[in-house]
């Protein structure tokens, strides 16, 4: 028997023709829990309803749809499908309230039992360090978080050593990927640990109420930031780490200092020690001086001479040595302000390097690239927008 070819169109009008005949679709009572409420400014609300097992998209164009996410509630309405997109969704024209759903129930009771075990205490939390060296991500390697985080990082520290754990932050391997990312970050030398993902609906976000994941971030060795989702997003995990990031971006930017804050930093300390050396010399010649004072005031001739040649080496001993020390910390601060403005990316483009960027993103391979592709290229003095035209050269 030969299979008649159907188009797109005519499939989702078959559906819908079956859905519309079935006097089951039309007249429906779903019990679920809400998650992923989303009101629009047109008086119509989407949402999801759920169980243990599934989903199922809906949307109710009623003015007094009084519901939140976790609710568990229980609707009255159609199944319809939206033809253009071949996807179907429950039409609720009418509803009932049921309390809080499992979701919230499982939420509270993990927080609760935190709580009581003291997870959440300000004085269980690790300070982050101020100047640190070596920063380890848990996150996907391919999602837009790492992006955000390494172009804050770029800009703000760029001396900056960056580790990357690829972890998936979605579907039933987050639990023990990220648990992984955290023990292979304690066996490195690494001041900071971030666990990050963008945002997401409340069901993905919800992988990170895992009693594996908060126990795993309280045992851990190493500062924490939670940055998981958007500001409004909160999962238990951001309560048990050391620090909680409203975004990834967010996270970078408390994770390190600018470079002028460490500029301006070198320059106290410096001032500082000058001060004090210099005070220490002020105070032993002021000793110097009382005791030539007394000696020249008490002693005969040539107690005095004696005391003065002791005097004058003694003072011209303290001199040298603090002078060296002074001189030594001149050294060292130089040698740090020099490493410093090597890695200033504004002194290497002065040699003559430039960066290239493609839509907002730093070019580091020829494989990121394809001819005729528009790409901004970053000077000293300026910027210049380009096209690729050769062929890749290796």
């Amino acid at each position: 028997m030969k299979l008649k070819t159907l188009t797109v169109s005519q499939v989702n009008e078959y559906i819908s023709s079956f859905i519309s005949a079935n006097p089951i679709f039309a007249n429906m009572r779903v019990s679920g829990e809400v998650i992923n409420l989303r009101k629009t400014p047109y008086g119509y609300t989407f949402l999801s309803l759920k169980d243990e097992n599934a989903k199922i998209n809906a949307i109710t164009f009623l003015k007094d749809f009084d519901v939140k996410d976790a609710d568990t509630i229980t609707v009255y309405g159609k199944i319809d499908i939206y033809k253009k997109n071949g996807t179907y969704a429950l039409i609720i024209n009418s509803y009932e309230k049921g309390g809080q759903g499992q979701e919230y129930e499982k939420f509270k009771r993990l927080y609760e039992e935190l709580e009581k075990k003291g997870y959440f205490l300000k004085e269980n939390k690790k300070s982050l360090p101020k100047y640190p060296q070596n920063i380890g991500v848990i996150t996907s390697a391919n999602g837009a978080a790492i992006q955000d985080i390494i172009s804050v990082i770029t800009r703000r520290y760029p001396k900056i050593n960056l580790l990357i754990y690829d972890s998936k932050m979605q579907g039933k391997d987050v639990e023990q990927n990220v648990v992984q990312g955290i023990e292979k970050f304690q066996e490195l030398d690494v001041d900071i640990i971030i666990i990050s993902r963008g945002g997401g609906d409340s069901d993905d976000l919800s992988i990170f109420n895992s009693k594996v994941i908060c126990e795993s971030i309280h045992s851990c060795n190493k500062p924490t930031i939670s940055a998981i989702g958007h500001e409004i997003d909160f999962v238990i995990c951001d309560f048990v780490a050391d620090m909680r990031a409203s975004t990834p971006s967010i996270a970078a930017e408390i994770s390190v200092p600018r470079l002028d804050e460490v500029y301006s930093y070198i320059s106290i300390l410096e001032n500082k020690i000058n001060s004090y050396y210099k005070n220490i010399i002020s105070t032993k010649k002021d000793k110097v001086s009382n005791m030539k004072y007394i000696i020249q005031s008490n002693a005969p001739y040539n107690k005095i001479m004696q005391k003065k040649l002791y005097i004058s080496n003694i003072q011209l001993d303290i001199e040298k040595k603090y002078k060296n020390k002074i001189y030594k910390s001149i050294v060292k601060l130089e040698k740090i302000t020099a490493v410093l403005q090597e890695n200033n990316y504004k002194k290497i483009m002065s040699k003559g390097f430039s960066i290239i960027k493609k839509e907002n993103s730093v070019v580091k391979s020829i494989e990121q690239l394809e001819k005729g592709e528009v790409v901004v290229i970053q000077m000293m003095d300026g910027s210049i927008t380009a096209i690729i035209e050769g062929e890749k050269d290796a």
